[in-house]
């Protein structure tokens, strides 16, 4: 059984991070790409929103006993098949986890204007991942 109090928690600690970036003001792309502290901020509490997304999916999946995904990317895929999020959110789900994964594991030099872009077009779909989840298990 899937709960509910660690999934609350999480998405409670999830919208304190969605806080922290919203709340900065957007200088525009050429400043952002300048200011290491806002860009330290903005990267910090997106990593930990999307890494809040994959902890939920998972614990999601292991307490309905579903297949064990592989990867983080099927955590997705898995949230998907069983009808806890749509096709479409799962592959943006996997797209921003491969985003965190780029980023936490320094697979290659941080491109500041997809951070910036993940800042001010991508936010709604970790809102969606939390509406879907809330809607589902009645939190």
């Amino acid at each position: 059984m899937v709960d509910k109090s660690l999934i609350s928690r999480k998405l409670e600690r999830m919208e304190t991070y969605l806080n922290q970036v919203r709340q900065k003001k957007d200088p525009g792309i050429k400043s952002f790409a300048n200011d290491r502290d806002l860009q330290s901020i903005i990267l910090f509490n997106l990593i930990q929103a999307i890494q809040a997304c994959i902890d939920i999916g998972a614990h999601i999946i292991s307490d309905s006993e579903w297949d064990t995904p592989g990867t983080q990317a099927e955590i997705f895929e898995l949230l998907s098949k069983n009808k806890i999020i749509s096709k479409p959110l799962a592959k943006k789900l996997t797209q921003m986890s491969g985003f965190r994964n780029r980023i936490v594991h320094e697979y290659e030099k941080t491109d500041m204007k997809i951070v910036y872009t993940v800042w001010k077009k991508h936010l709604g779909d970790i809102d969606n991942f939390c509406k879907a989840v809330i809607l589902r298990y009645n939190l």
